[in-house]
């Protein structure tokens, strides 16, 4: 796809859904990265990809113990216990010795927590758009589409908050 299409087709006049998004990118990066400081950042990025692992095996686990759980598969749910968990899981791991495995620092790398927290953002971003249906999907406009709905934007967000934060490991803070 050619970017310089996508971006022209961003309407900046009227709040629409490429807006939104945009909108909601930029105040969770905030929020992010100001708020919670590098550590939790990682704790909550580890939230995430956790969250969505229950998320996608919650009922195959739940059936093998006999209870019996369904999400109902619409957005609102699914997107709803998607957040619920991270949340959860944030603070079950936040006063685990987890958090033992980064470094404890008063001061946070504000280089480190801003990549983060956008590739984080846009990790979630993209699996809250992929509980869309497919029909929605197409109708989602070409920046949101491009940027978080198709498979190679989606193996993007999924992959690469994992690999900066592996890069991140045993360096020194940036300030």
């Amino acid at each position: 796809m050619d970017i310089v299409a996508i971006i022209n087709s961003i309407s900046w006049n009227t709040l629409n859904w490429d807006l939104f998004v945009i909108i909601v990118f930029a105040v969770g990066i905030l929020i992010f990265g100001y708020f919670l400081e590098r550590d939790r950042v990682f704790v909550t990025l580890i939230s995430s990809y956790i969250s969505l692992a229950l998320l996608n095996k919650a009922p195959i686990i739940f059936e093998t113990i006999g209870v019996q759980i369904q999400i109902n598969n619409s957005f609102a749910n699914t997107t709803a216990v998607f957040l619920g968990c991270i949340v959860i899981l944030f603070f079950i791991l936040s006063y685990s010795a987890f958090t033992s495995v980064f470094d404890r620092s008063p001061n946070g790398a504000v280089l480190q927590t801003i990549t983060i927290s956008f590739l984080q953002v846009g990790f979630i971003v993209s699996v809250i758009v992929s509980f869309l249906s497919p029909e929605e999907i197409s109708a989602l406009p070409l920046f949101t589409k491009a940027v978080f709905a198709e498979n190679q934007a989606q193996s993007f967000w999924l992959l690469a908050p994992l690999i900066v934060m592996l890069l991140f490991r045993g360096k020194k803070r940036i300030y």
